[in-house]
């Protein structure tokens, strides 16, 4: 029952790491190959403008985590007060920028966000002059900011509901026998309980954020200004079918799956350390 699924793993996965793997050690156009052996890995170390993605990630993840993990838990919270059909209306809806594609969120957005868009109509009411979103770096992370929070909300809710649903109600109710009141039950037993879930959305984002590229493409063009919003997806994106440059784009690929890879073991490394 196991061979279905492993010869496509195989297919899939296992043979392109493979090819990405021998394509890395070339400087190619696939017309003329020429071996180069570890020099695409030495020149994706030292370029600046991959080594600036993934700062750009870590911002990304500053500024957008805090509030996905905030709205999410707060809306999962109110909905915990009504009854599961409302509850799961509302997840769905919520859950709905999550399944539609980043090209098209973006080019919403990018709309939005113009010069004289929606929320730049917004502000000037409130007598603050037009941002330009998309011209200078800080604007601009805030902008793609805006949008990650906006698409991944509904999965947030999505994981704190889950985890609601999780907790034994006699959990709950020895706490109370206990006289515990509400405020202690969610600071002393509720939220330390929300560890591991918490370390998996703070997961879930890094990796995300490192991949985005539909979002980048449609709000700035070539991940400006100066590279401020690419992430190492978009950049291997650029490097690979903008500057055809496919053997070191193989490398800053194999490069990017070596720390997401690293990523996954440090979280299970606490894990194991925490006992979570």
């Amino acid at each position: 029952m196991l061979v279905p699924a492993t010869l496509l793993f195989i297919a899939v996965f296992v043979v392109p790491m493979l090819m990405v793997g021998r394509l890395s050690l070339f400087k190619t156009d696939y017309v003329k190959e020429t071996f180069v052996g570890l020099a695409n890995f030495k020149a994706a170390f030292t370029d600046p403008y991959f080594q600036k993605s993934f700062f750009n990630s870590l911002m990304l993840v500053v500024m957008a985590l805090p509030p996905m993990m905030i709205i999410g838990y707060t809306v999962a919270m109110s909905l915990a007060q009504f009854n599961e059909g409302i509850r799961s209306t509302m997840r769905f809806f919520l859950y709905i920028p999550t399944l539609a594609s980043g090209l098209i969120l973006g080019l919403v957005w990018a709309w939005f966000l113009s010069r004289g868009g929606v929320v730049n109509g917004l502000l000037g009411l409130v007598g603050i002059d037009p941002v330009p979103w998309f011209f200078e770096k800080w604007p601009a992370r805030v902008a793609l900011a805006i949008v990650v929070v906006s698409v991944n909300i509904g999965g947030n809710v999505i994981l704190f509901s889950m985890f609601l649903n999780s907790i034994p109600a006699d959990l709950k109710a020895a706490a109370m026998i206990d006289g515990a009141n509400e405020r202690q039950y969610r600071k002393y037993i509720q939220r330390p309980l929300m560890i591991p879930m918490i370390l998996l959305a703070v997961l879930l984002a890094i990796v995300g954020n490192m991949q985005i590229w539909e979002t980048v493409y449609m709000l700035t063009a070539e991940g400006g200004p100066e590279g401020s919003t690419a992430s190492p997806v978009y950049e291997i994106f650029l490097t690979a079918f903008i500057y055809g440059k496919h053997g070191l784009a193989a490398a800053k690929g194999i490069i990017l799956l070596a720390v997401t890879v690293g990523i996954l073991m440090l979280k299970g490394r606490l894990e194991k350390v925490f006992k979570w």
